[in-house]
């Protein structure tokens, strides 16, 4: 199961961009946030060369459009921030879009949004008695933000490690962890320096930024193909980078990362 995210900036002509990132890279989901392109379209050009995809229920999540190729896929709860999908009745694949920091009411926003998330991540792993859980999406913030790595909300961990204990328990309250590995892409050994580029005036601003994310549950750690997630820089034969290395804002101010989920190799933990 190969995932594709993008927040593709309210582009009507983004539909090239994916056809070439789904056939590039043997996309089984496409995840898109600011997605305002005919939709219909996209199935059509990649049905056209093969590549068969349907649209999945996203109603109540109006910040988030989802289709694949995966025949079972049922929807479950469906906020403005959130969209829950339950793969194969097994694996949950939250799709999220966070409210941006540029707002002085984001922070807050964020916080109850992501308390929200959380809450309705962990009743549907309780009925599913399953934590096969999957969130990706533009979360508006970095890894090693409060909202990513604080225990009372999503509980990001760098290292995985650290992370199979998969609980932790602080004032008597059982907190359960999930594994980023989203922080390998930080610093300039390796470009590009992070999904989202803002030379704004903060005095801590760092310029990179890696607000698209994809977190999982440590018992899908086995299932998850390092190597496979990646920043994507090119796209339709066209990089997705203006003159200056940063996202191109013709095309879209963030870049798309893909991942894979290997399918049955390992049973799933329940």
């Amino acid at each position: 199961m190969k995932i594709l995210f993008w927040n593709t900036y309210k582009n009507e002509n983004i539909n090239g961009y994916i056809k070439s990132i789904v056939l590039d890279n043997d996309i089984s989901i496409v995840v898109l946030a600011e997605y305002i392109a005919d939709i219909n379209e996209l199935i059509t050009m990649l049905s056209l060369v093969g590549k068969n995809m349907h649209q999945y229920m996203t109603n109540g999540c109006d910040r988030i459009t989802i289709l694949g190729s995966l025949n079972d896929v049922q929807p479950g709860v469906q906020t403005p921030y959130e969209s829950l999908q339950i793969i194969n009745k097994k694996d949950l694949l939250c799709c999220i879009h966070l409210p941006s920091q540029i707002y002085k009411s984001g922070d807050m926003a964020r916080k109850v949004a992501v308390s929200t998330i959380v809450e309705d991540i962990l009743a549907k792993e309780k009925e599913l008695n399953s934590t096969n859980t999957i969130i990706v999406g533009d979360f508006n913030m970095n890894p090693y933000e409060v909202e990513c790595m604080d225990a009372t909300f999503f509980f990001g961990m760098p290292i995985h490690k650290e992370s199979i204990r998969e609980t932790r328990t602080i004032a008597k309250k059982e907190f359960r962890m999930f594994y980023n590995p989203m922080w390998n892409f930080f610093g300039d050994f390796k470009s590009p320096y992070g999904t989202y580029y803002y030379a704004g005036s903060k005095s801590d601003n760092t310029f990179w930024h890696i607000y698209d994310q994809v977190l999982i549950r440590p018992s899908l750690r086995n299932r998850f193909i390092t190597e496979n997630l990646k920043i994507i820089t090119m796209a339709n034969k066209n990089s997705l980078l203006d003159n200056s290395g940063h996202p191109n804002k013709k095309i879209s101010d963030h870049l798309p990362i893909t991942f894979e989920i290997e399918d049955n190799k390992y049973e799933h933990k329940n």
